[in-house]
């Protein structure tokens, strides 16, 4: 299918982006990117000793990483459940709408070269290279075209994340795009009343699977038996009553830190209305979905499972001290840890 005309492109800016007015607050830190500086939060009682998880929030189509916190309000949790919250913007296609370029079908109409998948990784390394981060806890999630990018992700960097959430987003359509290299866990979030993303699937630009067959995917990359076991309903939405959201686990005979789980929100729009139940039974079932470290990486210090050039350039920068470089832990960065590296070159 051909992309959206450009008015209906515009008709789509609401619908696929941003919930409500952008707030701001204060910005703890500062990352610098070659895409300018990207916010980062961290708990107030952060301590430079302790690993804490990272999780990475996307934002909608036409939306930024303001109008999107302002949705999802994670900021709110930082604190007590302890962990890193980055939230980056995507790049302006020439109608000026913000966007990221995540699957075929969503969001990319004007066909801009823009990598985000690389933007996004090189993004999380630069933040594993200055902050303790618990390698066995980096998560991206996001909503919409955001949704999409965090399925991407997951596609893309499962050497590198542990699990990933979509509300009202979708994987590939055409399995064979998504390839990941290790299992991991998906969630999907999905109302079944979305009509802008639809539950059941459908197109805009190119096809998109739908809620249940994203779940559906998810397991059998991850090597999930196909049958789902029902979970504990959720009350996650304003103004619909009960536990409107049916949860459906893949979790049986899985690969080794892979599942996959759909949480159907009965009536639930394309932006639902969410309580604060929401944020945190999203980010309790992010963070409880980490995944078991492989074996050390020796000699790899930047945590990317590859000794390479920049693992180099940090051993060379302690030469003759007792710096980061000393790899065989001899109290001086000398030639046997440059042998080491250089035995242990390439992925780990």
């Amino acid at each position: 299918m051909k992309p959206p005309h450009h008015s209906c492109l515009m008709s789509m800016c609401l619908i696929l982006g941003g919930i409500g007015t952008a707030t701001y607050g204060d910005v703890v830190e500062q990352i610098s990117t070659n895409r300018g500086s990207v916010n980062l939060y961290l708990p107030d009682s952060f301590d430079e000793s302790q690993e804490l998880p990272l999780v990475v929030s996307l934002h909608g189509y036409t939306s930024n990483s303001n109008e999107h916190e302002n949705y999802f309000r994670l900021r709110n949790e930082v604190d007590e459940m302890g962990f890193i919250l980055c939230i980056p913007n995507g790049t302006q296609n020439f109608l000026g709408s913000t966007f990221w370029n995540a699957t075929d079908a969503c969001c990319n109409f004007t066909f801009k070269g823009v990598d985000d998948s690389g933007f996004l990784r090189n993004l999380i390394e630069t933040i594993i290279s200055e902050y303790d981060v618990d390698l066995g806890s980096i998560h991206v999630l996001g909503h919409s075209n955001g949704g999409f990018m965090s399925h991407r992700m997951g596609c893309d960097h499962a050497d590198l994340i542990a699990s990933i959430a979509s509300l009202a987003g979708a994987t590939f359509l055409n399995t064979n795009s998504c390839q990941p290299d290790r299992s991991i866990h998906a969630l999907q979030i999905h109302g079944d009343q979305d009509d802008v993303i639809a539950y059941n699937g459908g197109c805009i630009g190119n096809c998109y699977p739908g809620a249940e067959l994203t779940a559906e995917i998810w397991a059998e990359k991850n090597g999930c038996d196909s049958t789902s076991l029902p979970g504990d309903s959720l009350n996650l939405v304003n103004g619909i009553s009960g536990d409107e959201t049916i949860v459906q686990r893949y979790v049986k005979e899985c690969d080794e830190g892979g599942s996959s789980e759909l949480w159907r929100v009965q009536g639930g729009n394309h932006g639902p209305s969410f309580n604060a139940n929401f944020r945190r039974e999203m980010l309790d079932w992010l963070l409880t979905h980490r995944r078991d470290m492989e074996p050390s990486c020796i000699g790899d210090f930047n945590g990317d499972r590859l000794v390479d050039g920049s693992d180099l350039s940090t051993l060379l920068s302690s030469w003759g001290t007792q710096g980061e470089g000393d790899v065989n832990d001899d109290g001086q960065v000398d030639g046997e840890d440059l042998a080491i590296i250089l035995t242990k070159w390439g992925g780990c």
